[in-house]
């Protein structure tokens, strides 16, 4: 019997935190219609400290960061409701915002799985399936873009090798002009000295008068 009362006494609890929780998601649901993002923030996080299986609140959450621009906040927020959410709708809007979120991050990839996963839950929304259209295009593009500036800086470096000439290098053997005249001018001066070494060998050589 004790062990039944507590149970019961836990079981009191547990919709005690959850009605707070919700009543706190109230409040902040009030704030964003009115436009005030951020202090609705603020109350779906109290809703979410009170219950963190509120998914709800961790939806609504997402929201209010995607109006203030916290997009990788917000992503992350959309991630936590599709882990954890049991209802397939809220997953597939989830999954939608969370594509959303991405683009606005130029993840495209990451976006086109994020609307993947929304249609696969809910196969009939145009939205998501337009949006993965559109996300999918954009890749293409930027893909085609970097093959063509690749192609472009291959040609370029191409032409660029192509137009470089070889330095010219002067064979080993080949001298300088002043070199060239040195060994002139001293082939001409070993020249000069043999021939006067031959006429004074001449000289030396040549009989004397008979007198």
């Amino acid at each position: 019997m004790k062990f039944l009362f507590v149970i019961l006494i836990t079981f009191s609890f547990t919709i005690s935190f959850a009605q707070k929780s919700n009543n706190l998601v109230r409040k902040g649901n009030e704030l964003y219609k009115k436009g005030d993002y951020k202090d609705a923030l603020t109350e779906y996080e109290k809703a979410l400290q009170t219950d963190q299986k509120n998914n709800t609140a961790q939806f609504n959450a997402g929201n209010a960061l995607q109006k203030q621009q916290k997009f990788p906040d917000a992503a992350k927020s959309f991630e936590s409701v599709l882990e954890s959410s049991n209802d397939p709708s809220l997953q597939a809007q989830a999954g939608y915002n969370k594509g959303v979120a991405e683009v606005k991050q130029k993840q495209l990839q990451e976006a086109i799985n994020s609307f993947k996963q929304s249609l696969r839950l809910n196969s009939t929304d145009n939205d998501a399936r337009e949006n993965l259209q559109k996300a999918l295009n954009e890749l293409k593009k930027q893909n085609d873009k970097k093959n063509d500036q690749k192609k472009d800086d291959k040609k370029k470096n191409d032409q660029k090798n192509k137009d470089k000439k070889p330095p010219e290098q002067k064979p080993k053997d080949q001298m300088s002009k002043q070199q060239a005249e040195n060994l002139l001018n001293q082939l001409r001066e070993e020249e000069k000295q043999l021939q006067e070494l031959q006429k004074q060998k001449i000289k030396q050589t040549k009989p004397d008068k008979d007198w």
